[in-house]
């Protein structure tokens, strides 16, 4: 076909179809693989999308969600009428107690409320199994609120209460609520909180009848800031979890907002910043008008997090498309600029079921059928010099930067990364399993928090995923010094590639981001030498605290073949109790008789992991692939389920290893139950910390 003929027919196409009201999509976006995940996610750190519980249970939903966002905002059902209920049911303070809230010693009432977080735990629940983050929205709002929470005796028929009777009531709701939420084994999927919402705008509510206007200084709402911090303070999540205040029509009232969050932090930085909801329309705001507003923000110091995004449409789909094109173009501009901007949420999934349906707001007229406003986002995005996938290319500091070719090609594998200055190890926070986990350094033990399985990507970069499933990740994408390392699911973002350069020193390297074009690294925070110490990015200078090690693990090195296996602590061996042929035998320990209940044939997978077939036949087993501390070993017939898959941990002891399982991401392991050493004593699955009774040693048998 002549191009040139096929270009002046494509562009006689568009015109006569904007004529007839039709969108033709221009085909430089078409023909491209960018989405608002690999584009805005991986620029911002989060790209999200407001959601109802029953939609994230759609699988249809669910994986457009996916495709498109790594964030969801449930639109009411975290919001305190959902969790208080419309009426109160009232329980006793010990009650309370026992159901995991806080009461706070304030608190002179007989009776609480009780909360009601089952959708909040499934849907925290559902986005832990899909790879998605959460903002929490919200806490303190003068809408739906119930009536009664601020009356005598929880009764609209009384009146409302004293303001420290509120203080305590305020205290135990915001605190029950996050602490629930970071007790629970998914709440890592919470990254923000909207502690406060449309405070500027509120009128005639309970809260106002209680404290009375407060202008841009209300006391109980720094309070409630107060309140949050010190539950994020507590669970050791304030570097990684961020409280704003949000609010709409927040480019209209600038200076306001920003009195009010320098009021909240006058006490020390309480607040993170601003979340603008941005229901905004193509003939107001202008683009100007808003782009104003959040760049006083950022220059204000405060984190933003564009939380509401819809455009209300009274013209046409071009009217729409030109604004989102120019909007996103902005914020990208201070995004790259330094801006602290890291999430952009549009509020709803398409036209169909948004609030303002009638206005044709979102980027999708139904799910999954974009619009032209769609693309002409991602237009934006590599119109603005960014890369799919690969963030921004660097900020104003750091502009002129070119890449490292200085590096050192390392083999794929396992490795424990070990720090020269502090000789301690790269390591996962709490040996958690989770995305948005910080990393640190700690002495070694082996742990799978500690090790790293290094993969050539090309180009000199290479991703670290560690022994938990999660990547080596810089927080957000940042190219700032300061910005957090972190581990994240696999993304395919610069967010997650590394060079390892050569220093003078033979085996000595830096780990440089390819979000900073190698110009800043992996630096322990403030060349700090203690367990637990921050890892960071900063610019790199090959300085001690920058440097690393990387140890091989000679983790399948057990070759394949027939091995008794010997528990340290006891002395004992992995059998099948009484050598039974049976399948779903139970498994346990026994002094040393050479049976074939005794006999394990270990077969590496090719993929780090290993079964361990019996001499009588079957596999050895997690009961049901549960993942819970306490399920029992057994055997069973070879399914190639991940209940018959382990991974052999190296211990800090030669010959000892740790058997950890795959069914719970290798955070627990074979243990023998409650340190027994008596024949017949139980073998369970653990919670792993390379203690004596979860560490083997193979010995061949002949």
């Amino acid at each position: 076909m002549n191009t040139k003929i096929f270009k002046r027919l494509t562009g006689s196409i568009i015109v006569f179809a904007l004529v007839l009201g039709t969108i033709v999509i221009p085909t430089k976006s078409q023909a491209a693989t960018a989405t608002l995940l690999n584009t805005y996610g991986s620029l911002l750190g989060h790209s999200g999308t407001c959601i109802n519980s029953w939609q994230l249970n759609n699988s249809s939903i669910l994986s457009h969600v996916k495709s498109q966002y790594n964030s969801i905002t449930l639109e009411n059902e975290m919001k305190p009428d959902s969790i208080l209920g419309y009426s109160p049911n009232l329980i006793s303070k010990s009650d309370a107690e026992k159901q995991g809230y806080y009461v706070p010693s304030s608190c002179t009432e007989t009776y609480l409320p009780k909360l009601n977080f089952s959708t909040v735990d499934s849907v925290m629940k559902k986005c832990y199994e899909n790879g998605l983050g959460m903002r929490a929205h919200t806490l303190l709002w003068h809408a739906q609120t119930p009536a009664w929470f601020f009356r005598v005796g929880y009764s609209t028929n009384y009146g409302y209460v004293s303001q420290s009777v509120m203080d305590a009531r305020m205290e135990y709701y915001i605190k029950s609520v996050i602490n629930h939420v970071y007790s629970s084994p998914y709440g890592s999927v919470v990254y923000a909180w909207d502690v406060v919402n449309e405070y500027l705008h509120a009128s005639n509510s309970g809260w106002e009848a209680v404290y009375g206007k407060g202008g841009t200084s209300p006391a109980f709402i720094k309070r409630a800031f107060r309140y949050a911090y010190e539950c994020i303070d507590y669970f050791g999540l304030k570097n990684k979890v961020s409280l704003f205040y949000n609010d709409f029509n927040t480019y209209m009232e600038v200076n306001d907002v920003i009195a009010l969050v320098n009021y909240i932090n006058s006490s020390g930085k309480i607040c993170n910043g601003v979340g603008m909801q941005s229901h905004v329309g193509t003939t107001f705001p202008s683009v100007d008008y808003y782009t104003s507003a959040l760049r006083a923000f950022v220059n204000a110091g405060f984190e933003v997090q564009i939380t509401e995004l819809d455009i209300a449409n009274k013209k046409n789909n071009i009217d729409q498309a030109n604004y989102v094109y120019q909007l996103m173009k902005n914020i990208i501009s201070i995004k790259k600029s330094g801006g602290n901007i890291t999430g952009l949420t549009f509020w709803g999934l398409s036209d169909d079921v948004s609030w303002v349906n009638d206005d044709t707001p979102l980027l999708f007229s139904t799910l999954g059928n974009a619009k032209y406003a769609y693309y002409r986002a991602l237009d934006a995005y590599t119109d603005s010099g960014l890369s799919v996938g690969g963030g921004s290319s660097g900020g104003s500091n750091n502009s002129g930067n070119t890449v490292n070719n200085n590096y050192q090609t390392l083999n794929n594998g396992w490795y424990y990364i070990k720090n020269t200055n502090s000789n301690k190890y790269l390591q996962v926070a709490n040996n958690t399993g989770a995305n948005s986990t910080n990393v640190e350094i700690a002495t070694g033990r082996g742990a799978h928090a500690q090790r790293w399985y290094l993969t050539n990507v090309g180009n000199g970069y290479v991703t670290l995923k560690n022994g938990l499933g999660y990547m080596l990740d810089v927080q957000y994408g940042e190219n700032n010094d300061g910005a957090n390392i972190q581990t994240y699911s696999d993304n395919g973002a610069d967010a997650q590639r590394f060079k390892v350069v050569k220093t003078n020193t033979n085996g000595v390297y830096g780990i440089t981001t390819k979000v900073s074009k190698d110009a800043r690294a992996l630096d322990v925070n403030n060349f700090g030498q203690s367990d637990g110490t921050n890892v960071l990015q900063w610019s790199y200078k090959a300085t001690s605290n920058q440097t690393w090690t990387f140890e091989s693990i000679n983790d399948g090195t057990i070759n394949n073949g027939w091995y008794y296996i010997k528990n340290v602590n006891s002395n004992k061996y992995l059998q099948v109790e009484n050598n039974s042929t049976s399948e779903n035998a139970n498994v346990c320990i026994g002094s040393g008789n050479g049976s074939n209940g005794q006999k394990w044939y270990v077969e590496n997978d090719g993929n780090g992991y290993v079964t361990l077939k019996n001499r009588n036949s079957y596999m050895l087993d997690i009961y049901y692939g549960n993942n819970e501390d306490g399920t029992n070993i057994q055997v069973h017939s070879a399914n190639g389920a991940d209940a018959q898959k382990f991974q052999i941990a190296k211990t800090e002891a030669n010959n000892a290893y740790g058997i950890t399982t795959k069914v719970s991401n290798n955070k627990r392991a074979l243990d023998v139950y409650d340190w027994g050493s008596y024949d017949g004593c139980n073998v369970i699955q653990w919670s792993y910390y390379s203690a004596a009774n979860q560490q083997w040693i193979f010995e061949p048998c002949n």
